[in-house]
């Protein structure tokens, strides 16, 4: 897939924060198409589509430097008698001139600006909301793998079930395993030692074994994600916030507020896994109850780990033949 431009990437953003704002049952599309009434075999593209109740609106987005102008107003206004829209919603990330606000609100234009937050008001979202990012460090893992009878070689080899070598994913999903159980235990991450048995797919020279069983340390490392900026969505005219959006310092990373609503993004590609740990989750306080929404992206970069194992591996002596002559 390719890499989204600056104004697909604020499009998107517009999309994600209509997702928030209507309500149930609404339908919200980027870069939707629809037939024109015109001509109904040619398709015409929509920035944004909210469809509800029968009725559609388009949201059509500006991401320019210079504050948008009576004339792109005017464009939108034969949008939508020529597409049969129910409404347009026209949205700058630059602002709108005098002219423009007036020619909108005479024609039922319905405007929403992007604007950046002073450093006080950022300051003051950035002490209500917090980011974090939690590890598990394990430390002094011992993988016992017990067999059932005694090997021929006295150097054991480990592999997967088809006899090639044990798949990365396979020591992941263990560690996750002992998460989980953590998680059960309501651990609150102070250090401690965990072992259990557990189910592996792996042969010791070609042989399942009998039992395998893990011991590892393990501790919680938080880390903070900084605020970057926060920016609102706001009806020129009014003055009137509809949504507030916050962005992280870990890639695509944010936050959409709306009253006691919220949408989260979190970038696990973007994270970078200490040594000796897995990703476990990330933890958002509002500082008061809210209902939100996440959707993270990226997990597959998030499940990568190098953490340190030493295997050992009992078996049973192998028995000695032992001939004798007699006189």
């Amino acid at each position: 897939m390719s890499e989204l431009s600056p104004s697909q990437k604020f499009e998107r953003q517009i999309e994600r924060i209509h997702k928030l704002l209507e309500a149930e049952g609404t339908e919200v599309t980027w870069n939707d198409r629809i037939p024109d009434p015109d001509s109904p075999g040619r398709s015409r593209q929509i920035d944004i589509s909210i469809r509800r109740d029968g009725l559609l609106t388009h949201v059509e987005c500006r991401f320019r430097k210079a504050p948008e102008d009576v004339t792109w107003i005017e464009e939108l206004m034969g949008r939508r008698t020529s597409l049969a829209a129910d409404a347009i919603i026209a949205v700058s990330a630059s602002g709108f001139t005098a002219t423009a606000r007036e020619k909108a609100g005479r024609h039922g234009i319905i405007l929403r600006d992007v604007a950046s937050l002073s450093p006080q008001e950022i300051q003051n979202w950035g002490r209500r909301w917090k980011l974090s990012v939690n590890f598990c460090e394990f430390s002094n893992v011992i993988c016992t793998i017990k067999m059932h009878e005694a090997l021929q070689s006295t150097d054991p080899k480990v592999t997967g079930i088809d006899g090639g070598p044990l798949n990365p994913l396979v020591w992941r999903l263990l560690f996750q395993d002992f998460m989980h159980r953590l998680d059960q235990d309501r651990w609150t991450g102070v250090p401690t030692t965990i072992q259990a048995s557990c189910v592996m797919s792996l042969l010791v020279d070609g042989k399942p074994p009998l039992a395998v069983e893990m011991r590892a340390s393990v501790r919680r490392i938080v880390k903070d994600v900084s605020l970057a900026s926060v920016i609102t969505y706001t009806d020129p005219a009014s003055s009137k916030s509809h949504a507030q959006v916050a962005h992280f310092d870990l890639g695509d990373s944010e936050i959409i507020e709306n009253r006691d609503d919220a949408a989260m993004i979190v970038d696990l590609s973007q994270i970078n896994i200490p040594d000796g740990c897995c990703f476990e989750t990330c933890m958002v306080d509002a500082g008061r109850q809210v209902r939100v929404r996440p959707s993270p992206i990226g997990f597959e970069e998030a499940m990568k780990c190098q953490i340190p194992i030493t295997i050992r591996i009992e078996a049973p002596i192998a028995s000695v033949a032992s001939n004798s002559i007699g006189r």
